[in-house]
């Protein structure tokens, strides 16, 4: 398992962080996503190692950026 950490900055309430969880979830091989409301601070369990570019895809037309 791969554990990615990030910081995911925009989110202000607990739907955002529920949408975030479940756009990076949905990228292939992901296994687990977890995201502090309060820091933004993101780890993603994964059967491989996820690109930011990745993660910034999934959450194209959010208001949500990922950042290393």
């Amino acid at each position: 398992m791969i554990i990615t950490r990030l910081t995911v900055t925009g989110l202000t309430c607990p739907a955002c962080k529920t949408l975030v969880e479940r756009r990076i979830a949905k990228i292939s091989d992901v296994k687990t996503v977890t995201v502090d409301l309060s820091s933004g601070k993101t780890v993603i369990e994964a059967d491989r190692e996820i690109p930011l570019v990745e993660i910034k895809t999934a959450l194209e037309g959010t208001p949500y950026e990922p950042k290393n």
